[in-house]
């Protein structure tokens, strides 16, 4: 659920804005929901510039019909061109990063008599029409993801943001704004900024939102919310939920959102916003957007998402919502958002939670990015479309700030993340900003060493070389292949005395250890602080080994009934979408024709048997057992093959056909994981097979 998060919104275009930037909207709206009808009135006020008598090009959704447009009280001339020019807009448009505009109609404003003034002015649009984008699919791998919109007005609800373009928008930039709302029918709207106003009249609900801090977009969410509030430290906590979502779940997200303001306060910095709300929504999302969330109906549901999701999301008032991001040299808000939320509930849990979290980074780049058509540099990451841009903009990034949390220690560390907040509060920072800051507060230059992990692809290859008597002592040899990367390289012992552990600088390809005589193991980074690409062997098989793979094959098993074929190839086609996968009978299957692709055996039969039996001679009795388990139970279990660590077998056992759609929605949640068990469609049980071994140990004492 987690990475299904998003944070926040893109800067489509690279190149410099043409028009004179806003400085302030003043908004007036109404919403007929049984209409989808949207009526707008918008007082723009312009920046200072030269005096220009050119038509001002503005972009509006194309379902609105501007009305009128007023200078001074005197109307102006308004053409709607038949296309839009990109280039009224950006000296260099990034045209492949367009496709959010294609909702929106160019408008060419004719300049008043004598031109557009040197001072700052003000418009007035007056503007309506109805607002319906119908929810789309997810379009990521497997189907997993929100249905999407770029904005709808429905009886259920509405959502605006800013791909509904539902603003007169002249270019990129931010602004302040005021939004007056009326609404009828109980509705309650939401949007960025301070309630100023909330009041009814008669069947009229009125409400006023006016911005703190500058904005790039303008959100509105509206529906027949009953609202909960309270007052903490000076920021006003709310739920806007519907009617039948108890009191008491509301309590417990105000309870939640009271400790984490407190915890991030204390932690980076005093939270930059008048309130914190959590919005329940119709349909499924998990947004986050400056001072609020919305949140599916379902999604606020789920036990676990107050203790994980929602911090990460409250976090992001800091990271991409407070201090803004350049997304020009590269997104480093999501990962660090991920390190001080999710990953720091884990270490806060325990040790060894918040290894397991490293462990799952490291091998899900491993098995969604490492490969040389899918890897790309931090420097690139805008934001989340897949599995493997979440692999490096969150998985990567989070463990880059964990390696500069390790070099520099979690002191300056933390003081570092204060000053950045500190500097940039409502101002974008980028990749070298960071770098200046911890390398002004550590004493160390450390520009190099971000860029080395920022600007370059790929991860460290890290090995032992060798571990060799040399008199009294033994020697360990550790190495890096290819172009290396600066590391400090955790190496662990043990011997006579107990337990013991140091550092090795390897800027190089290879960096030495003497360690004592009586070493009966040596362990090179077995906890997983490095960003490096790790062994198949040092981890278990998980279903991201297949998820990830960049050709597949699905089997429908020989034994299933015929219910469950059909229900079983229905689960594959879905899942094919936007894949290389092949999809055959058992009876059908040829094993050359898979070649080294990554299976999925989907239903019973005698190649589900086959790889039980292998597997019982790597991991023992655990997975008969799991088998007789789930007896009544869905069974979703990976191994890999014994001949090839490169290729896994992914199996899948639904308990009916009814549950098989369900279920296949629901695997792609749970990458990191070697086994489930579902009792319906409701999980009962995960787990990850146990590793005995590793290239990256070496045990002394069975050579003895």
């Amino acid at each position: 659920m987690r990475t299904l998060i998003l944070t926040t919104i893109l800067l489509l275009c690279a190149g410099d804005a043409l028009a004179r930037p806003i400085l302030h909207h003043d908004l007036e709206l109404r919403l007929e929901p049984a209409t989808a009808m949207l009526q707008v009135t918008d007082r723009i006020r312009f920046a200072s510039g030269e005096l220009d008598e050119a038509a001002l090009a503005v972009l509006l959704h194309r379902d609105l019909e501007i009305q009128s447009v007023r200078y001074g009280g005197a109307p102006l001339a308004v053409e709607a061109l038949r296309r839009w020019r990109p280039r009224d807009f950006y000296e260099r448009p990034d045209y492949a990063e367009l496709g959010a505009f294609e909702v929106a109609r160019q408008h060419s404003v004719t300049a008043p008599e004598g031109g557009w003034p040197e001072g700052e002015f003000e418009l007035e649009f007056v503007y309506a029409g109805a607002v319906y984008d119908s929810l789309h699919a997810p379009e990521v791998a497997y189907g997993r993801g929100f249905e999407s919109t770029s904005g709808l007005i429905d009886e259920r609800g509405a959502f605006l943001s800013w791909e509904t373009f539902w603003i007169p928008w002249v270019g990129e930039g931010r602004f302040h704004y005021r939004l007056q709302t009326e609404l009828t029918d109980g509705w309650q709207s939401m949007s960025q900024g301070r309630r100023v106003v909330h009041e009814v009249d008669g069947e009229l609900n009125r409400t006023v939102w006016q911005t703190e801090a500058p904005q790039e977009l303008i959100y509105l969410v509206a529906g027949p919310y009953t609202i909960r509030e309270r007052e903490q430290a000076g920021v006003n906590l709310y739920t806007y939920t519907y009617a039948e979502t108890p009191e008491d779940l509301c309590d417990t997200y105000l309870d939640a959102a009271g400790r984490y303001l407190d915890l991030y306060g204390e932690l980076i910095g005093p939270y930059g916003f008048s309130k914190w709300a959590m919005v329940e929504n119709w349909w499924q999302t998990g947004f986050g957007m400056p001072g609020f969330t919305l949140l599916g109906d379902r999604v606020i549901r789920l036990p676990f998402i107050v203790d994980t999701s929602y911090g990460h999301e409250i976090l992001h008032c800091w990271w991409g919502n407070g201090v803004y991001v350049d997304y020009d040299k590269g997104n480093w808000c999501e990962g660090l958002t991920a390190y001080q939320a999710d990953y720091a509930y884990k270490l806060a849990e325990s040790d060894a939670a918040a290894r397991d979290y490293r462990r799952n980074s490291l091998t899900g780049y491993l098995d969604f990015a490492s490969s040389a058509t899918r890897d790309f540099p931090l420097s690139e990451f805008r934001e989340r479309s897949d599995f493997g841009t979440q692999a490096i903009g969150y998985g990567k990034c989070l463990m880059v700030f964990h390696m500069l949390e390790e070099r520099l220690g979690s002191e300056q560390f933390e003081a570092g993340l204060r000053d950045l907040y500190t500097r940039f509060e409502f101002q974008p920072a980028s990749w070298d900003d960071i770098a200046q800051i911890f390398s002004e507060l550590s004493g160390e230059e450390l520009q190099g060493w971000f860029d080395q992990w920022v600007k370059r692809t790929g991860a460290a290859k890290v090995s032992i070389r060798s571990l060799e008597r040399d008199g009294d002592k033994w020697v360990l040899e550790i190495g890096q292949e290819g172009e290396p990367f600066p590391l400090e390289v955790p190496v662990t012992w043990r011997d006579a005395s107990g337990d013991s552990s140091a550092r090795v600088v390897l800027d190089g390809t290879t960096a030495t250890l003497s360690l004592p005589g009586d070493i009966v193991s040596v362990a090179v980074d077995p906890d997983y602080h490095l960003f490096r690409e790790v062994f198949r062997e040092e981890i278990p098989a998980t279903l991201s080994q297949v998820l990830g793979a960049d050709s597949t094959m699905v089997v429908i098993g020989r034994d299933s009934p015929d219910a469950m074929r059909e229900a079983l190839r229905k689960v594959a086609q879905e899942w094919s979408d936007n894949q290389n996968m092949l999809i055959v009978d058992e009876d059908d299957f040829d094993a050359a024709a898979a070649g080294a692709r990554n299976i999925f055996l989907l239903g019973q039969g005698p190649m589900v048997d086959a790889v039980f039996d292998e597997a019982a001679a790597s991991l023992g009795t655990a997975p008969g057992e799991l088998r007789a388990r789930a007896t009544g139970q869905t069974l979703v279990a990976c191994f890999r093959d014994p001949h090839d660590a490169d290729i896994a077998r992914a199996i899948v056992l639904p308990a009916s056909p009814e549950v098989a759609a369900a279920i296949g929605r629901k695997i792609p949640h749970y990458t990191r994981y070697s086994w489930l068990l579902f009792e319906g469609e409701q999980n009962a049980g995960k787990g990850n097979w146990t590793v005995l071994s590793s290239p990256l140990r070496r045990s002394l004492e069975e050579s003895r």
